[in-house]
């Protein structure tokens, strides 16, 4: 029998099985969930008892790992509670459902040979039932207070889930016992008709929307207290930003003198972009390079590699392309046997105009591939969550709960060892890399500044176009993806967990002196889930 779930885990997935199902916890597959006002009610109301509960439990000695379980669990609480207060995704944010309900369908359509008496298929056939009343509920809930930005979001959204259920999942059904087949094809049949008229309502809600998508000062403070424990404010935050933005820009600009003194790094980029693949290669480019890294992680000893770790490529599924201007990590979920993770990557689109195309293919330009690859792939976000989910019980928050600031300042992180250990040797992916740099240091001025109200959507994507030199269908889809609910301090944490975690390894490697090594290191600091790193600052080991 499997260990028990945590009980605020175990509530959690049994209010929201589309949740649990991502997360690897198959009990809930064959329902949506109730999005009605009244259960969303519900639930804000038992996760304020879960709060208060855990708020009265005596704090565990500081330092030891139950004081870590018990900091994580209250900074889940603390900060889920407050989000749905001020978010209200349900009423404001149209993509929200999509994407829900296209993660509800995807994560249940694997390979049948991995099916037990056809029950995700099953499953599927009563999740696509049971798309109209929700997507019927959606609407009801949906008001005008959505922010004109969520709801073409939620239009672009609805159009790739149309897609997607119209496409994929009858592929899908091809595979199946013809009994089984066919009820699919005819609850998908259904599905895409609701979802078509899901479609065309987030499309006539744009004309009407008239929310706020900005947080606003005090949620963003809350958010770098008590979510990322951080002594910073907004203010503090931007102007940090500006002077990260002026190191790394002098650090590039420096770097690209010793390669061309009479050229300009814009030039020495736009000239590497040029080298690049079709978008049929593209699967083909990236997967050639995170072999490439995944080498070098063995051959330097940068961290243990778990044993059935696996990363696979694949596309982005349409619903999640107008969010994802690149591609995403899917790393293998928490609650699920094995530890296979993808790496999705969004492909070109046919039907853009010529010159959408040539910038997308640019942007996936070889180099880039081999700079980004270590990132997400070896020893960086694949590997990560493989020891997260090894190194935290099934019965710990901890396994469930990760911060960007671990999660993404890991992959931030990890590009520097990289360079430090010698894969980054050639002078382009070491010019891209600092690039790059630029890149994450302008992310924090611009999600402060978003976020804030001192700063317009045309203004960040301007900035990163000249700033970064990104062409503007890049920045355009980067600037729109941090408007989201869910990105306010998101895009700050890369450089910010970058910074802890070389302090995390500064202290321990004049600890341990002779005794410190990567390897180690890197084992030890992943050890703990996915937790805030400046609790790990205080960890007795």
């Amino acid at each position: 029998m499997a260990e028990a779930l945590h009980p605020y885990v175990e509530w959690l997935f049994a209010v929201d099985p589309i949740l649990a199902s991502t997360e690897g916890d198959p009990r809930g597959d064959a329902r949506l969930g109730d999005v009605t006002p009244d259960a969303i009610a519900e639930q804000q109301r038992q996760r304020t008892a879960h709060l208060v509960e855990a708020e009265a439990q005596p704090e565990p000695h500081r330092g030891t790992v139950a004081w870590l379980e018990h900091q994580v669990l209250l900074t889940e609480l603390r900060t889920a509670s407050r989000r749905r207060e001020v978010e209200r995704v349900a009423e404001r944010a149209p993509y929200w459902y999509t994407e829900r309900l296209g993660e509800a369908l995807s994560v249940l359509m694997t390979d049948p040979a991995d099916h037990q008496d056809n029950q995700r298929a099953e499953a599927l056939v009563a999740r696509l039932r049971a798309i109209p009343g929700y997507l019927a509920q959606a609407r009801r809930n949906l008001t005008g207070d959505t922010p004109r930005l969520w709801a073409e979001m939620g239009a672009a959204g609805a159009r790739g889930l149309e897609r997607f259920v119209g496409g994929s999942v009858g592929t899908y059904a091809s595979v199946l016992p013809d009994a089984l087949a066919a009820d699919v094809r005819r609850a998908s049949a259904v599905a895409v008709a609701a979802v078509a008229g899901f479609a065309q309502f987030a499309e006539e809600l744009v004309g009407r929307a008239a929310g706020e998508w900005a947080c606003g000062v005090d949620q963003f403070d809350f958010l770098l207290h008590t979510y990322h424990h951080l002594e910073l404010d907004s203010a503090a935050l931007a102007e940090h930003g500006r002077d990260l933005v002026d190191r790394e820009r002098t650090a590039l600009e420096e770097f690209a003198a010793s390669r061309d003194r009479d050229t300009d790094w814009r030039q020495q980029i736009d000239e590497i972009k040029n080298w690049h693949p079709e978008p049929d290669r593209f699967l083909d480019t990236y997967g050639d390079a995170m072999e490439q890294a995944r080498q070098h992680t063995l051959r330097a000893d940068l961290i243990t590699v778990p044993d059935g770790a696996v990363c696979e490529m694949d596309w982005v599924p349409e619903y999640r392309r107008e969010g994802l201007p690149l591609g995403v990590m899917s790393p293998s979920p928490p609650y699920a046997p094995g530890l296979r993770s993808g790496f999705l990557i969004t492909p070109g689109d046919p039907d853009a105009d010529t010159d959408r195309q040539r910038q997308h293919m640019r942007d996936n330009c070889y180099v880039f591939a081999t700079s980004i690859a270590g990132h997400e792939t070896y020893p960086g976000h694949h590997v990560q969550y493989a020891h997260h989910k090894l190194g935290t019980p099934r019965n710990s928050v901890r396994r469930y709960f990760s911060t960007p600031q671990f999660v993404e300042g890991w992959g931030l992180y990890v590009e520097d060892v990289l360079e430090e250990t010698g894969f980054l040797a050639d002078d382009r992916l070491r010019l891209v890399k600092q690039r790059n740099a630029l890149w994450r240091a302008l992310r924090v001025v611009v999600d402060a500044g978003l976020h804030t109200g001192t700063m317009s959507v045309a203004e960040a994507t301007e900035l990163m176009q000249r700033e970064a030199g990104m062409d503007p269908h890049m920045a355009a889809g980067e600037v729109r993806r941090y408007t989201r609910h869910d990105n306010p301090t998101y895009p700050s944490s890369y450089m910010l967990g970058r910074e802890l975690i070389h302090r995390i390894r500064a202290a321990r490697q004049a600890r341990q002196q002779a005794a410190f090594t990567l390897r180690g290191f890197h084992d030890w600091l992943l050890s703990f889930g996915s937790p805030p790193l400046v609790l790990l600052a205080d960890i007795e080991a």
